[in-house]
């Protein structure tokens, strides 16, 4: 029995999940319950303390371990040839089992990681050095990378769901081929997850990503190889160097960011009627599953492949003896990224609305991208030595990259059709068939199962999609069925380029003491729009419209029928529904001709991921740095900056991006550091007791005490309403600012930490009270956007369709304060063989670094609760971070 009515799903009507039976006593018969489900449930921990809820405990560990190997070999051979190697070898893991054992859920690894994750990193170099002659020198250098990360779930060899009796998540049913791609542990091994959502759920158990924080499993490995030679002739007063530079990369990455065994969710909607009543738990006891999502795989060894090819050339010019001039040009080519094989890639994009087949219908194996030849980056500086004591120096320089995480290589093409898809059922958008007896296109989310337990999910056949290929290598934007959500590029290749220039005046103003101060600029153009590669290329703009009552007929809990009455709230009506004000989907017709149109489903939200590279960033500071070195081992070293840093956020970028400009999210304004480092004068051949003895040396000789201290500006912050629901149904939601708001610590009476006072909760909310059961029907009336707005504490809500006055990250948050401390002493054991001692307190004086930024603390003006509260430091708390409370660490290292 469960707290709330329940109803039988199998009642009523599937599409609409109305007038539906409740189950008498408000019990689920025994014939109805799961076997599949009971089987689950069975495994759950015994709880460990009385009471209905929090009552299990459990213990764990979550082992990290490294080992490191490098060796290095320099020989001088015959004729002037300097020969080098090195090798290098990294290995990492850690690892972490569920809490709740047989059934997963969080582990005890790092972050709350259930699984493991091992990664070797291999790195090899080699090369020579020759001069050639009294003018000429020349060096080659071979060099090879190779990132190799594996991670697995716990249980990954294990098939649990076939012994729950799911079929079609860990394997096939014996003896048949029903579910094609599902290719058993260790790829589709282990628990699926499985989550809760609306009424009378509990929190998730199983395996996945937002469960037990693994991304298994996952299979990784990027290698580059690199070959570079560079020739220097000096010739007068000139040194003239270039060369060139040529890199080949190799990735390949087999992700599961929706588990490839599945992420069931189990929602109360199955068991309501018609959204009233239900309960989670009892929709999993029935074994119902609302809706779900996994990657599937056509290949698991589809990988991209790109060329690097760089060349430069440039002069160091001796002009006269205090002034030198350095100049130069460096060509980059980064080559459209290809995959290894026919069909082994889809290069998505929106200007033809399609996805590129590799090796299709006349499209290559990269796609048909353009290459950028363009990539030209001068160099240019000047140094001129006014004295022996000071020194102008000033530069200028370009240079390009090619991202991260798919901006331009790897992440993205091998991650779409035909190579990977995430299936996901809704009862929206999948097809009646027996396996999913509630789907149909009148469906209403969550109301109805896509499959239950006992059937398993439907296979999804790539097979289908790769028929669908047309006779010019494409498929349709989202897919075949129009419910793919692609990562898509542009046709053309776009660097991320930065421009950067300074001038720094280094004077020393005694044999002890030097001060520098620089000014230092950079502009990024090409850059990500917002923290990540990949936006919404299809916002929908901010609108006008009505805020008035808005009414919807009352029915019977029981029976689900109309009750004559109303139940009536005042709700934001746009005068244009949202696909009218997208620019990819204008007026519900695309606004470029999509080849399979009928294919492509009108008017979303977003074609899918755009990685465009297509937003700038700048920044500029003043930094001042002063060093000073005091007698018997003690030194300082301050550095000082002022500086603003500004950015493109993703949200609003595709719409209208002044609304998207501001501050940038981590910068702090203002910055000084002090680094202190004194070497104790205790000790053999130190001012005091110089004379001590071998045994009195090693315990009390070689200490080093060093400090570093931070004091800085806050992060930035943008104030935001609580009434959002009034002005418009998409777009920023921020106030009208007649003031500035007043930011700094204070307590409010019941003894929180503010950082602003807000104001009172709802003071700009002009919504009228909710009517229920109300005898007519007062849809349309008393529309709030056609009266003045209100006004409160120097804020105003703005008009319907408006976006608020206040812009982005225009306030900032506390400062911050941390000190870390580092006692070291370095032991002789022999010539050859040197150990040393270090302790290290981070944030030695324990002080919070208190959180109100833009990504923690709440900026709603108006909203109650916790808004303007410092509930929190900043949430950065690794070891050896500035903002974590203080930490403590001791080591021993021994060299030879």
């Amino acid at each position: 029995m469960v707290n709330g009515q329940i109803f039988d799903p199998a009642t009523g009507n599937p599409a609409t999940g109305t007038g539906r039976t409740p189950f008498a006593n408000n019990q689920i018969p025994n014939t109805s319950i799961s076997p599949q489900a009971t089987a689950m449930l069975a495994l759950f921990p015994a709880p460990t303390s009385g009471g209905v809820t929090n009552n299990l405990v459990t213990t764990g560990a979550g082992p990290f371990k490294q080992n490191s190997f490098d060796t290095r070999i320099d020989y001088s051979a015959p004729r002037n040839y300097q020969i080098f190697g090195r090798f290098s070898l990294d290995y990492f893991s850690l690892s972490g089992k569920g809490g709740l054992g047989a059934l997963g859920g969080v582990g005890f690894g790092p972050g709350g990681l259930n699984g493991s994750s091992n990664v070797h990193n291999y790195s090899l170099a080699t090369g020579f050095t020759k001069p050639i002659g009294p003018k000429w020198l020349t060096d080659f250098r071979f060099g090879w990378f190779k990132y190799n990360p594996q991670t697995a779930y716990s249980d990954a060899s294990a098939t649990p769901m076939d012994t729950f009796g799911v079929p079609c998540l860990n394997t096939s049913p014996s003896g048949t081929t029903l579910c094609p791609g599902i290719v058993g542990p260790p790829i589709t091994g282990g628990l699926a997850g499985i989550d809760f959502s609306g009424t009378g759920g509990f929190s998730p158990f199983g395996d996945g990503l937002n469960i037990g924080r693994c991304n298994c499993p996952l299979t990784e490995s990027e290698q580059q190889v690199q070959f570079v030679n560079n020739w220097t002739r000096s010739q007068g007063n000139h040194q003239i160097k270039f060369g060139g530079d040529i890199r080949y990369a190799l990735n390949l990455r087999v992700p599961s960011d929706a588990s490839r065994t599945g992420l069931l969710h189990i929602n109360s909607g199955d068991t309501a009627n018609g959204g009233v009543g239900g309960n989670s738990f009892a929709t999993l006891l029935l074994g119902d599953v609302t809706s779900f999502e996994r990657f599937v795989s056509s290949s698991l060894h589809a990988a991209e492949r790109q060329k690097r090819w760089f060349f430069y050339g440039q002069d160091s010019w001796r002009v006269s003896p205090k002034f030198t001039m350095t100049y130069g040009l460096r060509w980059e080519m980064y080559f459209p990224e290809s995959v290894n094989g026919k069909g082994n890639g889809g290069f998505a994009n929106v200007e033809q609305g399609v996805i590129r087949v590799a090796g299709y219908g006349g499209i290559g194996l990269n796609g048909n991208i353009n290459n950028t030849y363009h990539a030209f980056a001068p160099r240019l500086s000047f140094a001129y030595q006014f004295d022996q004591k000071t020194v102008l120096r000033i530069g200028y320089g370009r240079g390009f990259d090619i991202g991260v995480f798919g901006s331009n290589f790897g992440h993205v093409v091998t991650q779409n059709l035909p190579v990977l898809a995430n299936q996901t059922l809704t009862d929206t958008n999948c097809t009646p068939s027996p396996s999913t007896p509630g789907c149909g296109p009148g469906a209403t989310n969550d109301r109805s199962p896509v499959f239950t337990l006992a059937q398993g999910p439907p296979s999804f056949s790539f097979s289908t999609i790769l028929s669908q290929i047309g006779s010019d290598g494409t498929l349709p934007l989202r897919g075949p069925g129009g419910n793919v959500s692609p990562r898509i590029r542009p046709t053309t290749q776009r660097l991320p380029t930065i421009d950067q220039w300074n001038a720094t005046l280094q004077r020393q103003l005694t044999p002890t003491l030097n001060i520098s101060v620089g000014y230092v600029g950079n502009k990024g153009t090409h850059v990500f729009a917002g923290n990540g590669p990949a936006y919404n290329t299809n916002e929908a703009a901010i609108g006008g419209g009505t805020f008035a009552y808005h009414c919807t007929p009352n029915k019977d809990p029981i029976t689900g029928l109309p009750t004559g009455t109303f139940d009536c709230k005042q709700s934001f009506q746009p005068f244009q529904p949202q696909s009218f004000r997208r620019r990819l989907f204008l007026n519900g017709v695309p606004a470029f001709t999509y080849p399979n149109f009928p294919g492509v489903t009108c008017c979303s939200d977003s074609p899918g991921d755009y990685f465009g590279n297509d937003a700038d960033n700048k920044y500029n500071a003043l930094q001042i740095k002063v060093e000073k070195r005091v007698s018997s081992g003690l030194q300082f070293l301050a550095h000082y900056t002022y500086s603003k840093a500004y950015f493109y956020d993703s949200g609003y970028f595709s719409v209208d991006k002044t609304f998207a400009w501001g501050p940038d999210d981590f910068n702090r304004n203002h910055v000084f550091v002090i680094n202190t480092v004194y070497e104790l004068p205790i000790g053999k051949g130190r001012k005091f007791m110089s004379s001590a003895g071998r045994a009195t040396d090693l315990l009390i000789g070689g200490w080093q005490l060093t400090n570093t201290l931070n004091y800085s500006g806050g992060l930035p912050w943008t104030p935001s309403l609580g009434e959002c629901g009034q002005i418009s149904d998409a777009g920023p939601c921020r106030p009208n600012a007649k003031v500035t708001l007043k930011t700094g610590r204070s307590r409010d009476a019941s003894g929180n930490l503010l950082w602003f006072t807000p104001l009172p909760s709802g003071a700009l909310d002009q919504s009228l009270p909710e009517i229920k059961n109300s005898p007519t029907d007062i849809t349309g009336q008393n529309d709030q956007c056609l009266v003045a707005r209100p006004t409160s504490g120097g804020f105003a809500l703005p008009a319907c369709g408006q976006i608020g006055d206040v812009t982005r990250n225009s306030y900032r948050g506390p400062r911050g304060f941390y000190s870390d401390m580092a006692l070291a002493k370095t032991f002789s054991i022999t010539e050859r063989y040197k150990a040393q001692f270090r302790f290290d307190a981070y944030n030695v004086f324990n002080h919070p670094v208190l959180a109100f930024s833009s990504t923690q603390g709440n900026t709603c003006i108006d909203c109650g609760g916790d808004s303007g509260v410092i509930n929190h430091i900043e949430n950065n708390n690794s070891p050896g971070s500035p903002s974590g409370m203080r930490q403590l660490q001791f080591g021993v290292r021994f060299t030879f």
